[in-house]
């Protein structure tokens, strides 16, 4: 008994001794409760909503105003014949309300009046739940014109990209973000760090290499096989979720290499700062992965956060893939709906470079 209190003692000790792990161990759980508590919420907010009002009356207007009223929707008006479904498939907009010419006089006379709802069907259950909130929204109008439900007003509902509504498609597509930022940041996190448990950082010294030349060389590797995961990914989400090939498939090729390369440069960073193995994957496991999770719109839309915490999703790479990757799969937008995605991911793949070759830099005067 006291050889293994003893063993104990001495593995406390070595635990305390690393004030990194020490931190993780104390932090990382106490931040992952408060992301899942503040984070995760299915009630859609900030809802983009294209408005198209072809009958241009008093009642019409009403209409409207009850949906501006409601504090789920934004709405944008649209003048542009045809604009509505351009709006959904560039995903600049997650529904769309077109009201018919004649929507006021046929209420007058107390015939049926029609409206069109196009949602974006690509999150079935946001979708589910502002067809709901359109419902109840429709209700009120009709009750402030007269405390009756006559003279009926239908509002013809209709699903954008995902008529039914399949959770697995929805899933799916953003899947392929998480996969992809979690294992090649791991192997780039892992790679670093072995460079300096092992000492061999320092042959980079007496080579000839500059830090540009090692660390991208060091990296290269790691993107290949992220590419090839993507690939392999791809094939299985074709038979299993619903991809399809896009008309153009350029802006899903360069952002998906871009957003590997940001993964395995971030991955080499941290593995730079934490010189072991052991810490940079509890970091990229518990961090990156749960964030990209979380506050990249895999689970629930980017809007829904709260707003503490919804300048973080701006920063996570898996943000802008995702959207790039259902733009490109689902909704077939082409660069009309992911030169904006591209970009950023651009920006934070030569951020997590400039890291790289900033710590490699500065471990000359360290190691």
């Amino acid at each position: 008994m006291k050889r293994i209190a003893a063993q104990s003692v001495k593995e406390l000790k070595h635990f305390q001794r690393d004030r990194l792990t020490v931190a993780l161990s104390v932090l990382m759980p106490l931040a992952t409760l408060w992301l899942f508590g503040a984070a995760l919420t299915f009630d859609p907010d900030n809802v983009a909503l294209a408005v198209e009002d072809l009958d241009r009356t008093p009642a019409s207007r009403a209409y409207i105003d009850a949906f501006a009223a409601s504090n789920e929707f934004e709405l944008t008006p649209v003048s542009n014949a045809g604009r509505l479904e351009t709006m959904l498939d560039e995903g600049s907009a997650s529904a769309a309300l077109s009201i018919p010419p004649g929507f006021e006089r046929r209420l007058l006379r107390g015939q049926p009046a029609s409206a069109q709802l196009l949602l974006d069907g690509t999150d079935g259950n946001t979708a589910l739940v502002l067809r709901q909130e359109a419902q109840a929204i429709t209700q009120a109008f009709l009750t402030t014109r007269g405390g009756a439900p006559a003279p009926p007003l239908r509002v013809a509902i209709r699903y954008w990209h995902n008529p039914g509504l399949a959770d697995r498609v929805f899933f799916g597509t953003g899947a392929l973000g998480i996969v992809l930022i979690f294992f090649p940041a791991l192997l780039g996190a892992t790679s670093a760090a072995r460079e300096h448990e092992l000492g061999a950082a320092i042959q980079v010294y007496s080579s000839n290499l500059s830090a540009q030349e090692w660390t991208l060389g060091k990296a290269l590797p790691y993107i290949g096989i992220g590419l090839a995961q993507f690939v392999l990914c791809f094939l299985l989400g074709s038979v299993f979720f619903s991809y399809r090939v896009p008309s153009d498939p350029t802006p899903l090729l360069a952002g998906t290499l871009l957003y590997i390369a940001a993964g395995v440069f971030f991955g080499m960073w941290l593995g730079h700062e934490t010189k072991s193995q052991s810490v940079s994957t509890q970091v990229v496991q518990l961090g990156l992965f749960i964030v990209s999770m979380l506050l990249s719109g895999f689970l629930t839309p980017v809007e829904n956060a709260p707003l503490q915490l919804r300048w973080i999703s701006y920063l996570v790479p898996a943000t802008y893939y995702i959207d790039l990757v259902r733009g490109s799969i689902l909704r077939d937008g082409g660069w009309a709906a992911g030169w904006l995605p591209v970009l950023y991911l651009a920006a934070l793949a030569a951020a997590a470079w400039l890291a790289n070759l900033y710590r490699v830099r500065k471990m000359r005067f360290e190691d």
